[in-house]
């Protein structure tokens, strides 16, 4: 079983649509992962031919919601769990699971824990709370919190002890500090992007860990038994896709 993964193309920008018009991702494997951030929601019809493309050329495709799959729009309307088709073969999934034979790929955007002495900093300076609502009200950190508690709940279900498979978690947030771009390491935003998972992973965690969200791609490393893997396009125009790897592939 080989498996495609790969997050952050942020289609809705310009330079990042060229690129990939430019850099067809290629197929070489039957399944394709998308960690998130791939369009939001509110302009995803104008990319049909991109989804068309998924469809043409894997057997399946499955696009986990990041957080920018929701600016501009209501949360409200499409969270929690879900499992939709865009194409036949092309799912929108959240808080589900997929079983494959011996593997299980567990998806969750994740989210992150933000501690109330840092609640009103990342409210001001993390942009989701200025381009998300939440029926039809503003995006608090109370709900940023809540999605990650319920997240979280569905994650640990997922992944029982004594599972005989392979595991493949899916998260668009980043679910541990270990390894974090260097240049990020003093930012107060960091709880907005990653939360340390580091203890469950090593003594729970699943085989795999594919994440994305903070557009820097360290090299795989292992958190006791599980590889972590992260994939991510990032913005173009900033010079982040310059380590992306269109064609990387897990193999099973």
């Amino acid at each position: 079983m080989r498996i495609q993964y790969l997050s952050d193309l942020h289609l809705e920008f310009p330079e990042n649509k060229e690129y990939l018009k430019q850099n067809p991702i290629k197929p070489l494997a039957e399944y394709l992962v998308i960690a998130g951030d791939l369009v939001p929601f509110r302009i995803m019809d104008r990319y049909n031919d991109f989804f068309d493309y998924l469809a043409d050329h894997f057997e399946q495709v499955y696009w986990l919601p990041g957080n920018h799959e929701y600016y501009h729009s209501d949360i409200f309307q499409r969270s929690g769990q879900i499992h939709e088709q865009i194409r036949p073969n092309v799912h929108r999934i959240n808080n589900r699971s997929v079983g494959k034979g011996e593997v299980k790929l567990v998806f969750s955007t994740m989210w992150t824990e933000i501690k109330p002495q840092n609640a009103f900093f990342l409210h001001q300076g993390l942009t989701d709370f200025h381009n998300i609502k939440n029926n039809g009200k503003t995006f608090r950190v109370e709900d940023f919190n809540q999605l990650h508690y319920e997240a979280i709940g569905f994650i640990k279900k997922e992944v029982p002890d004594g599972f005989i498979g392979k595991i493949i978690m899916v998260t668009h947030h980043v679910p541990t500090f270990l390894n974090y771009p260097e240049k990020y390491k003093s930012n107060i935003l960091n709880e907005g992007f990653g939360v340390e998972l580091f203890p469950w992973i090593e003594t729970h965690g699943p085989d795999y860990w594919i994440y994305g969200h903070h557009h820097t791609n360290t090299e795989d490393f292992h958190i006791g038994d599980t590889l972590m893997l992260t994939n991510q396009l990032g913005y173009v125009a900033k010079g982040e896709h310059k380590c992306f790897q269109p064609t990387k592939v897990l193999e099973l």
